[in-house]
């Protein structure tokens, strides 16, 4: 491209050979360059003014002779270039060599030397021309990269991982220490042959694809592949270079070896964990400082919250309402390496249950524990059960102390009873009088109580009816609801057409009682509650519930008092347990509902929490249809006296002896006595004829009622008895109803109960097993 400068002012320039000389001189300057000139054979030379220049000699003095000017080279350098500018006068041999000189300033260059021969029209060599370059900075720059070169390569020797450069034609073109060691060829075959051939594996496994795609895509890849013919597992890197690729290499057999075994021990813990999931008991792992790690199906199950939502959470602010109590257990852990024992933890919903742990730190190889490993049961459930079957049996226990007490104290009230009822039939003064009926008030006011200490473990026998529950809440609300303080609000629900079958006071007196605590615990102000329902129990509720399946009465009272604590609320029932003052109560309220209850064939449970008010919950089950049921007595007529029959009293008490057959012979009939059951059939034979009905204890020595009963009934069916007992129990009638007791009679009984069980025995026909009637 040209450009006419004619417009510039500038008057045109005709370029002359000077001035071409002048642009060599400028371009030798730029380069560093000095040409030269030796005459054969005179040995006279000639520089170049730049040639003078570059060595720092002074021109004016002219470029010195051939023998001067070989000696500005240092040996070995000077016979070097002596050999070749002989070489080239003798047979023409072009001059190309690198050497060291002398420079002026005391100096050494680093120059390149050309030179050729001229010739004359003979052919002979007449002069010798040439040039001088300054190459010390390419020389410097070539031995700093030669320098850096090989530094490269014995790093690369010293890396333990592979490292090699392919070319084009896939040929390797430089190898690493390590690459050479593992090939183990020959260099003639490494730096030959094609990698498809060093290593024929290479054509069909996965690095192949990453080599071609950096060779003719340049794009680097990465890929891991085992090479049999070496016995290892590679992972390759390779990288697009100028002329080829760069390909890195390591040895990962170890990693591989290490990735298989923890996918087998991922697989076995894959296996491990459904294992886990179907256990019923909560497992868990833990780091050191509690966060949970993993947490089972059965955790879920026992918690409620979901593996997501437990996992990265600490268990102290997960399972405990009071964290504290957690801290000795887990330091016991990290201490000991394992800690057994309960604790009360809390689950998603807020309910605590009881938990069986076991846990156990799981320690690295040097036995120091890194992470903590939990199982835990819910054993809430089993320990109610048990709470439950250690307090029935505590009630059996009391219940039979109590029984035998009853039995005694009862058969003290008997004779004062009925001692009062005989002297009030032979006094008139109105002063006696009333002090008759204290005594009978007191005698039967500690009847009341005997038999309330039996209730609550033995329960007792009743009258059994069917019960519309709606009446029984028509007759509480009129006896205690209307009594409540205004300030308290009742709220009632009633199911229609709910019957069951029952003594009708005893279910009104455990309704009684729990208003009366519920009115308490409410401290005359709040809302009270009470509803009575239909409830199915179904077998999948019997471990709940512990009732059999069927149709049941559900009746709750549910108050928004002060509430209990657990520890209160696991007592309510106990015997003799009261949270009242001194006076405020005997604590047999709610054991004596529990057996009644019980006797009912139904069950009564309590929840409650502090200052969140109390529910009790009481089932009894549904009458059936047309429902056989034993009715009480309720004939107001007086009663009816003998007609002189023969009475055979027995009873080891000679004071009950002595009352039974005065009252007797006071209402017509003779009576002759025994004082146990042996005592009786030897007084019986001696009367065999004239005795129309036996009157019997039960609780006797040597022979007692039941075998006494059993004896007449198998020796003389026809023979009315009746039985009496100051022990009181559920089923005691029952259970002598096959020996031919007509009727049974509990102490302490009055006169018109004696009266009238006799007279029912005479005068009524039963056939082989009659149903005694309990009075």
């Amino acid at each position: 491209m040209s450009r006419d400068l004619s417009g510039s002012g500038v008057a045109p320039h005709n370029y002359s050979d000077a001035d071409d000389a002048e642009l060599v001189r400028l371009a030798a300057r730029l380069v560093r360059c000095g040409g030269w000139n030796l005459e054969i054979p005179s040995g006279e030379s000639y520089w170049t003014a730049e040639l003078f220049r570059l060595f720092g000699y002074d021109s004016t003095a002219g470029a010195p002779p051939y023998d001067v000017a070989i000696g500005l080279y240092a040996e070995p350098e000077r016979e070097i270039v002596q050999t070749a500018v002989e070489r080239c006068i003798a047979d023409g041999t072009r001059m190309d060599l690198e050497s060291v000189i002398n420079s002026g300033d005391g100096g050494e260059m680093r120059v390149r030397i050309i030179g050729e021969a001229i010739r004359d029209d003979t052919g002979a060599v007449v002069r010798i021309r040439g040039a001088f370059y300054d190459i010390s900075e390419i020389v410097t720059e070539r031995e700093s990269r030669i320098a850096a070169q090989e530094t490269l390569r014995r790093t690369l020797d010293y890396i333990p991982d592979f490292v090699f450069f392919i070319d084009e034609s896939w040929r390797v073109t430089f190898a690493n220490q390590a690459t050479i060691t593992v090939a183990n060829l020959p260099p003639e075959r490494l730096y030959s042959e094609p990698i498809w051939t060093l290593v024929p594996e290479l054509a069909s496994n996965a690095l192949r694809p990453i080599y071609e795609r950096a060779m003719i895509d340049r794009i680097s890849g990465i890929a891991r592949a085992r090479l049999d013919q070496y016995g290892d597992w590679l992972e390759v890197t390779a990288h697009p270079v100028e002329g080829g690729i760069a390909v890195f290499g390591r040895d990962v057999t170890n990693d591989e070896e290490r990735r298989q075994q923890i996918d087998e021990v991922s697989v076995r813990a894959r296996e491990q964990a459904s294992l886990l999931d179907a256990s019923n008991e909560a497992m868990m792992m833990e780091d050191l400082n509690n966060v949970v790690t993993y947490w089972n199906y059965g955790a879920e199950q026992i918690y409620g919250w979901t593996a997501q939502e437990a996992v990265g959470r600490n268990v102290r602010e997960l399972l405990y309402a009071d964290p504290v109590v957690f801290e000795e257990p887990a330091a016991a852990l990290l201490s000991d390496g394992s800690w057994r024992g309960e604790m009360v933890q809390r689950t998603k919903d807020g309910r605590t249950v009881i938990i069986e742990c076991r846990w156990q730190a799981v320690l690295d190889e040097s036995g120091r524990p890194v992470k903590l490993f939990a199982v835990n049961s819910d054993v809430t459930e089993q320990r109610r059960r048990q709470e439950l079957q250690s307090t029935a049996q505590r009630m059996e226990s009391l219940g039979t102390l109590a029984g035998g007490v009853a039995h005694d104290l009862n058969n003290v009230l008997t004779p004062l009873l009925m001692s009062v009822q005989l002297l009030r039939s032979q006094q008139s003064s109105p002063e006696n009088e009333a002090m008759l009926d204290g005594m009978e008030a007191a005698v039967k006011r500690g009847a009341d109580m005997i038999a309330q200490v039996v209730a609550f473990a033995r329960g007792v026998d009743g009258v059994r009816d069917v019960i519309d529950l709606a009446d029984v809440m028509r007759e509480l609300s009129t006896i205690s609801l209307q009594t409540l303080p205004k300030s308290i609000v009742v709220t009632t629900h009633v199911d229609d057409a709910l019957s069951i079958v029952g003594d009708k006071t005893q279910v009104l007196q455990v309704l009684l009682n729990l208003v009366t605590n519920a009115r308490d615990a409410m401290e005359g102000r709040g809302n009270l509650t009470l509803s009575v329902r239909r409830q199915t129990i179904t077998a999948q509720d019997y471990p709940a519930t512990m009732l059999k399946p069927g149709a049941y009465a559900l009746i709750t009272v549910e108050d928004s008092g002060v509430g209990m604590s657990t520890e209160v609320r696991d007592k309510v029932f106990e015997p003799f347990f009261t949270t009242k003052r001194l006076g405020g109560g005997t604590g047999l309220g709610l054991a004596t509902s529990l057996a009644i209850v019980k006797s009912h064939g139904g069950a009564i449970s309590a929840y409650s929490e502090l200052g969140a008010g109390s529910r009790f919950s009481m089932y009894l089950p549904l009458a059936d249809h047309g429902a056989a049921v034993t009715r009480g007595d309720t004939n107001d007529q007086p009663a009816p006296a003998g007609s002189g029959e023969l009475v055979l009293v027995v009873d080891d008490e000679p004071s009950i002896r002595k009352l039974v057959g005065a009252t007797l012979e006071a209402h017509g009939y003779r009576v002759v006595t025994a004082s146990n059951g042996r005592d009786a059939i030897d007084v019986f034979a001696r009367h065999a004829d004239d005795i129309a009905l036996i009157f019997t204890d039960m609780m006797m020595p040597e022979m007692d009622g039941a075998a006494m009963a059993a004896y007449f009934f198998d020796q003389h069916p026809h023979l009315p008895i009746v039985a009496a007992s100051g022990l009181q129990e559920i089923g005691a009638a029952a259970r002598v109803s096959n020996s031919g007791v007509r009727h049974f009679l509990t102490k302490p009984f009055t006169t018109d109960s004696l009266v009238r069980a006799v007279y029912a025995a005479l005068h009524e026909q039963f056939g082989s097993t009659p149903t005694p009637t309990v009075s």
